[in-house]
């Protein structure tokens, strides 16, 4: 008799204990660019595997990166893996004047010879955080620009006109 009740017991602990599932990331998905500072169009695709996906382009140019993000208290942090293919390189903000941005191609790969006019956009602990419904970047003191700068996605896009 003790060996059933100590069987029905363990039973009853057994499918009382439920598998505690992680909540779902509110980074994860899709986001796309919402102000128009140059027409373009641009999508950020953070993935479930801690990997994202950048992809902008407007009238005659094209942008991309790639790469790995991490959280960072209540912000996400973007950092790109190094590309296999030649592309000119870019930091994702630097508001550095057009006159005094004049200098060498910085390439993916040395002594590469890139094609077209797509870049590679750097990431380098670019962080963003969520604000309501809206992913927001958080400007850092290094990149020149103002403050009224605003690199806002959201998770449905915008009406092009």
């Amino acid at each position: 008799m003790k060996i059933q009740v100590l069987s029905f017991v363990s039973f009853l602990c057994f499918i009382s204990c439920k598998k505690s599932e992680t909540p779902p990331n509110k980074f994860v998905g899709v986001w796309y660019d919402t102000e128009y500072i140059i027409p373009s169009k641009t999508i950020l695709k953070i993935n479930k595997d801690s990997s994202f996906d950048y992809q902008s382009a407007g009238c005659q140019w094209r942008v991309i990166s790639k790469g790995k993000w991490k959280m960072v208290g209540d912000s996400i942090e973007l950092n790109n893996t190094k590309s296999d293919t030649c592309y000119k390189m870019s930091p994702f903000v630097n508001c550095i004047p057009f006159e005094t941005s004049k200098k060498k191609d910085i390439l993916t790969i040395p002594n590469c010879n890139p094609k077209g006019d797509t870049y590679f956009l750097i990431f380098a602990k670019e962080r963003f955080y969520i604000k309501n419904d809206s992913l927001v970047y958080k400007l850092k003191p290094s990149s020149n620009c103002p403050d009224t700068l605003k690199i806002i996605f959201a998770k449905t896009q915008k009406i092009r006109k």
